[in-house]
């Protein structure tokens, strides 16, 4: 009986150290995996979409069943936006949120958003429109920056494309009560760089279907949220509020571009290039608003885009002043004809008004 006993226990010891060996190369299998998951996540922030498309489409192939497969996707579909192959993004994101929606909640709440921005890149705002509010119903799965302040900045900005201001200015007002909600939760947190990410996803606006035809929708999006792109660069992340940057400097050169490029082949064309620039110069209006007053206490970036954003104007007024006149500009005279938006003709009051009076005498002799 107690030879049975002590086999049975040797057996039993030889179990558990073959169940710890596994669980511990199981660990260190999971560790692995992580490493790499991050590493191409890190490859993904900084922009560099070729390197990230590429890790994270060998993730999947050495990891099939690792339980961060489909945040990988996610990623893969992340990395083929930066490469400007939305629809490719689109079939990825829709299969992954198929997939998901029943078990990992979260990651198809992630899909459903991220395709926002694809279908946002594409043009198609109605669709844009659709997968937000989708998105927004799954909010319960997603971080609260994303849920309470993204979404709806996002949806205000698109709303202020369709110039449906009240609809717009509700979501506004919506983003920045969640943001407050949002820093008072995470007010003891000491970094940052999740504050200047949410910032630069609430203020991006894409402008790569834009055109003279569709520049008025795209410059009241930028006009709706350009502000936070502009709180991201304050904030000097050395990844996001970098991004900020380029993205914002990129806009307004789209946007000059575009200016530029019309045709001045007749009058038509060159009141349409004047309402353009004078949009634009309106944008720079607003955008000098947020300008730090002290700007000795300005950081890099900051310094970068405001200088940027000086040559943006300048070029706008020479070119709108060259459409203005057929000879140089004296000093005096760009004093007396400085840029206004074209507005419509006033109507005439309805009423009459009196005729002025010149007294034939001076009253007080």
């Amino acid at each position: 009986m107690t030879r049975v006993l002590i086999l049975l226990l040797f057996f039993s010891l030889g179990a558990c150290a073959v169940n710890t060996q596994r669980t511990s190369e199981g660990a260190v299998e999971t560790l692995k995996e992580q490493r790499e998951f991050d590493s191409a996540e890190a490859q993904l922030a900084n922009a560099r979409y070729q390197d990230s498309y590429k890790l994270f489409t060998e993730f999947q192939t050495r990891h099939p069943q690792s339980v961060l497969l489909q945040s990988a996707r996610l990623g893969e579909a992340k990395s083929l936006e930066g490469l400007s192959k939305w629809s490719e993004a689109i079939q990825i994101y829709n299969d992954i949120y198929k997939k998901t929606l029943r078990y990992q909640g979260d990651i198809a709440a992630r899909a459903m958003y991220n395709m926002s921005f694809a279908y946002e890149a594409l043009g198609d705002d109605m669709r844009t429109v659709t997968t937000l509010l989708d998105a927004q119903k799954l909010s319960r799965f997603l971080p609260p920056e994303v849920a309470y302040a993204e979404i709806p900045a996002r949806l205000s900005m698109v709303y202020g494309k369709f110039e449906r201001q009240p609809e717009a200015q509700a979501y506004f007002m919506e983003a920045e009560k969640g943001l407050r909600k949002v820093l008072d939760s995470k007010r003891d947190t000491p970094d940052k760089s999740w504050l200047a990410k949410t910032y630069f996803q609430m203020g991006s606006v894409s402008t790569n279907q834009l055109s003279a035809e569709n520049f008025p929708q795209v410059a009241l999006g930028q006009k709706q949220v350009q502000v936070y792109l502009m709180k991201s660069i304050e904030l000097n992340d050395p990844v996001w509020s970098a991004r900020s940057l380029s993205h914002l400097k990129n806009t307004y050169r789209d946007l000059f571009d575009a200016t530029k490029s019309v045709e001045l082949t007749d009058p038509s064309r060159r009141e349409q290039q004047n309402i353009m620039g004078g949009t634009l110069i309106d944008l720079l209006n607003q955008a000098e608003l947020y300008k730090p007053f002290n700007e000795s206490k300005m950081n890099s970036l900051q310094v970068d885009l405001y200088s940027y954003l000086k040559e943006i104007r300048n070029q706008t007024e020479k070119l709108l002043y060259s459409n203005q006149e057929t000879m140089a500009l004296t000093k005096e005279s760009e004093k007396l004809n400085s840029i206004k938006r074209i507005l419509p003709k006033r109507e005439k009051s309805p009423i009459p008004l009196p005729p002025k009076i010149v007294p034939s005498e001076d009253p007080n002799l």
